[in-house]
């Protein structure tokens, strides 16, 4: 019995994870997760990571909300680009949404309020944690890159 019960955990967790790491290529070497949860510490390391609300919280996209998280290990020239969508929701991506930010790498990360790296600029360094972005970029980051 203790077996099959661990044996469901395991299957149930892989699922879960394979779920989670659902990624979308952006460039070459480029990879995006459209299911960061919840917490700045959910931001894998050498990863950007951006949520729609304030204090690292990615709403409830399957409450009928378009609000969500997304993750890369590099640039995004576009964020609208990255959607997630199950049997229980569809999350329309992160374009002009997000409110908090990750940098878990060792470089400078530029947000932008254009798709290809175009508009405001807001620059963050290595490591840094923005649980609110400043109002002037709130709910307007449409790509960034590396810089």
């Amino acid at each position: 019995m203790n077996l099959r019960r661990t044996a469901l955990r395991f299957a149930f967790g892989a699922a879960a994870v394979t779920g989670a790491l659902a990624a979308t290529a952006t460039t070459a070497s480029a990879a995006v997760l459209t299911d960061i949860q919840t917490g700045s510490g959910k931001c894998p390391a050498n990863w950007v990571c951006l949520w729609s609300e304030n204090d690292f919280i990615r709403g409830n996209p399957g409450g009928g909300s378009d609000y969500g998280a997304v993750g890369s290990d590099g640039n995004v020239a576009d964020l609208g680009n990255f959607f997630f969508e199950s049997k229980l929701a569809r999350w329309k991506g992160m374009q002009d949404r997000t409110s908090s930010v990750v940098n878990n790498t060792g470089s400078s990360i530029c947000f932008y309020e254009h798709n290809g790296y175009g508009g405001l600029e807001f620059r963050i360094g290595p490591r840094e944690k923005w649980a609110s972005v400043p109002s002037w970029i709130n709910d307007k980051i449409s790509s960034f890159k590396y810089c």
